[in-house]
């Protein structure tokens, strides 16, 4: 482990993790937190990767964490999509390719990072992931919309109040494993979080109701892990992840599975579920990098072209 920062062409400052190394082989599991979450939400799925000894890297975004956003323009999407690509290019050696690693909104910013990478992505994995259709595709969405603002909004008055102190520890972070709940617990209740997130949510619902589509197609593998209580309650929302999966190009290992019980945040948190989405992150990671000597460069491997599904 190792803790360094990168500077992005935007003079924002971020803080990252992880496990890369110029030794390594493989693609780099780079993890991207999702709207008013942290780094350590992929806890589990960090011991993961280190059990199968792969590497892998976590950030904080602009505003989160340690990470300082200096930007002197308004905030947009396409901010944070040119840091975790500035990201990629400082931490990540030359040669190297990445498997994106997206939970809610940071699946989407993964999607539109790995457009501008492109053969520098070896996969794109969705967890529960944002789509930016989702307002206008998902009526439930659409109507949420309003809630969700005015959440994140109260909850950042009240931590700039100095209200993080009367703050419960939420079952989420109990759930994380022991060494990080108290960072993790340190960081939620900072109001620097929350500003984040409210300045992420607003141009998000801009960017989203905006968007006309239809998604770029990417020529890398995909997974797609849906949580069960996330489909069950917006059926539409499956429709969406279906959507992620098919802008991958045909002859790429694509996989959706819908992780049995999960939610949104359990199935990054939940020790049980997330090990069990950890463990199909793990499995497919294997099976798409288990590339036979007389598969060419631009060509399908024999084991993509032969488990690729949709």
């Amino acid at each position: 482990m190792f803790g360094a920062t990168a500077t992005t062409r935007h003079g924002n400052e971020l803080a990252y993790d992880g496990t890369v190394s110029r030794t390594g082989e493989g693609p780099v599991a780079v993890l991207v937190h999702g709207l008013g979450a942290l780094p350590a939400h992929f806890s589990w799925y960090a011991r993961a990767l280190n059990a199968d000894g792969r590497q892998w890297l976590a950030y904080s975004r602009a505003g989160y964490g340690a990470s300082r956003r200096h930007a002197s323009t308004p905030y947009h999407l396409g901010e944070s999509v040119d840091d975790l690509v500035d990201l990629i290019e400082a931490a990540v050696p030359i040669g190297r390719q990445v498997s994106l690693v997206g939970h809610s909104l940071g699946g989407e910013l993964a999607r539109r990072a790995a457009v501008r990478l492109g053969e520098r992505v070896h996969s794109v994995v969705y967890v529960d992931s944002s789509h930016p259709q989702q307002l206008d595709r998902s009526s439930q969405q659409g109507a949420n919309a309003r809630h969700i603002e005015e959440m994140i909004r109260s909850t950042s008055v009240s931590l700039r109040m100095g209200l993080g102190v009367l703050m419960q520890t939420p079952g989420w972070i109990r759930n994380l494993p022991a060494p990080v709940r108290s960072r993790a617990m340190a960081e939620y209740a900072n109001h620097r979080v929350w500003t984040a997130a409210l300045r992420e949510w607003r141009a998000a619902e801009r960017d989203f109701r905006s968007f006309e589509g239809p998604l770029p197609r990417l020529d890398a593998h995909a997974l797609v892990l849906s949580a069960q209580h996330t489909v069950d309650r917006d059926p539409d929302h499956l429709l969406l992840h279906k959507d992620l999966a098919d802008a991958h190009l045909t002859g790429r290992t694509v996989r959706s599975t819908v992780v049995e019980t999960a939610d949104h945040d359990g199935i990054l948190t939940d020790p049980r579920l997330a090990g069990e989405a950890a463990r199909r992150l793990v499995a497919f990671l294997g099976d798409t990098t288990a590339v036979l000597p007389s598969a060419t460069a631009g060509q399908p491997s024999a084991t993509a072209a032969q488990e690729g599904t949709r």
